[in-house]
């Protein structure tokens, strides 16, 4: 059971944290959701698809980490990930970002899961440095949970303006391993790249002053990715 409590330096000052990753740290996916801001570093490694939330209908972005459920291609047996940028939903590790009420304001603060194998008394990289002020793994931290709070400030209005101009399309996959065997995979939603390519000159301007055009593109430049996991794939079945 998960035990989250805000993290501060009288209660916690011994604590320390090993960045691991692992099936035990649910890892071991297909998908991983991701954010605007992440885009442009994202689909440098992964395809980034759009997903459909079967209950609201709402869409959100994801990077592809394989081509099955519960595969990730990045991740090897080692527990090592073999790619450059690691999203953020991921990086965050056992640690999340809420708000405490502080007088007249709130206060964005970060909360530790203390029961996590990854969190260890008197262990290094610490968190908390001697003097009591942040360590550098703490400030990293930091700046991926606030990363994360400004992206999803970011994500509804990107949907909302590719959905305005019918950018999204969905996409069904046969892909014929080496093998021999033959995968029908249900990739989600990609950004049409003709429609976007074909976007009045009003809808341009919109896009770009919104700074959702780059963001487009990212998404549907990214699909180029899909060979790249289907040749990873390939690789680990020799």
């Amino acid at each position: 059971m998960k035990d989250f409590q805000i993290l501060n330096v009288e209660q916690h000052k011994n604590l320390g944290y090993v960045e691991k990753y692992g099936s035990e740290y649910g890892h071991q996916v297909g998908a991983v959701m991701i954010l605007p801001n992440e885009f442009a570093k994202a689909q440098r490694e992964y395809p980034i698809l759009f997903r459909k939330d079967s209950e609201t209908g709402r869409f959100f972005p994801v990077a592809l980490l394989g081509l099955e459920e519960n595969e990730n291609l990045f991740l090897d047996q080692s527990s090592t990930w073999s790619t450059r940028y690691i999203p953020h939903a991921v990086k965050q590790g056992p640690f999340i970002i809420g708000l405490q009420q502080q007088e007249t304001e709130q206060k964005l603060v970060v909360y530790v899961d203390l029961n996590d194998s990854r969190i260890q008394q008197n262990t290094a990289p610490a968190l908390f440095n001697v003097d009591g002020t942040s360590s550098s793994t703490l400030t990293e931290i930091r700046s991926v949970l606030l990363a994360r709070h400004e992206g999803s400030e970011r994500l509804e209005p990107m949907i909302e303006a590719f959905l305005k101009y019918d950018l999204l399309e969905r996409v069904m996959l046969e892909i014929d391993l080496a093998n021999g065997t033959t995968i029908n995979f249900d990739a989600g939603y990609i950004v049409h790249i003709e429609k976007l390519m074909a976007l009045e000159n009003d809808a341009v301007v919109e896009l770009h002053k919104s700074g959702f055009l780059s963001l487009a593109y990212n998404v549907a430049d990214s699909v180029n990715n899909i060979q790249s996991l289907i040749d990873i794939k390939n690789a680990k079945m020799k």
